[in-house]
């Protein structure tokens, strides 16, 4: 199909239009083959929401956002922050996952608005649980917020960027138990305003539970997603096959996607995240190390048998001051088991 279609194309104002659009009817789910433009396109998307528009949480295992995005700052999750919660014995267990550095993940949720969580994990099992345990969280803060306002109403939405989706949310993946709470949040996200942008080479990859919910924005399809779009095809008169590169289909109109122009680059965060993560600790009282501090307690709970003290002669010094003087002999007295 040439750009010449009897749709009308849209100019910049209205990709800012159907981006919102999307955004508040809870994402858009982006699917062309390879080298189409998918991932350039949600650039763009991610780029109009960060301007004031919504709160941008990008979920990336490919490092493409890492490279190629704006500046945003970035938070790299490894291999070995995502571990077993215990020994795997069944199979409805493989997925227990916990996260080793969650409360550092939290502190960064907490001081960034906008964040790319660089997933460097090659296990979809383990993407899901990260991408699920994020989402859940901020999830309820939404929720909490809504019911602490007057009006009932959250004060920005969320827009959460998934790239190769699949990978995070195939069909097996949401059939299972752990991910039952997730989808709770994702049939309810668009009360709670939050919306998921997604992407991915073939529909059939991704789970139907999640895409049947999201507005579509379909370019070239592979040759496997011929019988999903031919519904599509014969309702608008439109091939597919022939779209050009960076032409995308979306609620019955044509867009070509905006040139992308990289402005600054991303940045990771992990040791700042960490460094002002101990800043934040309660401090430990100065001058009292663990023996000092162990003493203490056992003093103070009667646990620790203290040794007779032989009576001193009353003198002078005693009766004019009287409680003063105990006070400063108990001081010396603890100087000396110090």
């Amino acid at each position: 199909m040439s750009k010449e279609s009897n749709i009308e194309d849209h100019n910049e104002n209205n990709f800012s239009k159907l981006v919102e659009q999307g955004l508040k009817q809870g994402g858009i789910h982006v699917c062309a083959s390879k080298n189409h433009g998918k991932t350039r396109l949600l650039f763009s998307m991610a780029k109009e929401l960060q301007n004031g528009k919504a709160r941008v949480l990008i979920f990336d295992g490919s490092e493409t956002w890492l490279y190629a995005y704006d500046r945003i700052p970035v938070f790299t999750v490894q291999e070995r922050d995502i571990v077993l919660v215990e020994d795997v014995k069944t199979i409805e267990e493989i997925e227990r996952y916990q996260i080793k550095n969650w409360n550092l993940v939290k502190f960064a949720l907490d001081n960034y608005a906008d964040i790319l969580f660089r997933l460097k994990t090659r296990k979809p099992s383990k993407r899901g649980f990260f991408v699920r345990t994020v989402i859940n969280y901020l999830d309820q803060q939404q929720r909490t917020e809504r019911e602490s306002r007057p009006d009932h109403e959250a004060r920005r939405y969320f827009a959460y960027f998934i790239e190769e989706a699949q990978d995070c949310f195939n069909s097996r993946s949401t059939t299972r138990l752990e991910a039952e709470e997730f989808l709770t949040v994702f049939n309810e996200a668009r009360n709670q305003k939050e919306a998921f942008f997604t992407a991915s080479q073939r529909l059939t990859d991704f789970s139907k539970t999640i895409r049947t919910k999201q507005m579509y924005c379909l370019g070239k399809p592979s040759t496997e997603d011929t019988n999903p779009v031919r519904r599509i095809e014969k309702q608008h008169k439109i091939d597919f096959s022939k779209m050009e590169s960076r032409l995308w289909f979306m609620e019955g109109e044509t867009f070509e996607s905006p040139d992308w122009k990289q402005n600054g680059k991303p940045f990771q965060i992990n040791k700042e995240i960490k460094r002002k993560y101990i800043d934040n600790l309660p401090k430990p009282k100065k001058g009292k190390n663990a023996i000092r501090r162990l003493l203490e307690f056992m003093f103070s709970s009667g646990t620790y048998n203290q040794r007779p003290r032989e009576p001193q002669p009353e003198t002078e010094h005693d009766i004019t001051y009287g409680e003063d003087t105990f006070e400063q002999e108990d001081d010396e007295y603890h100087e000396e088991v110090w």
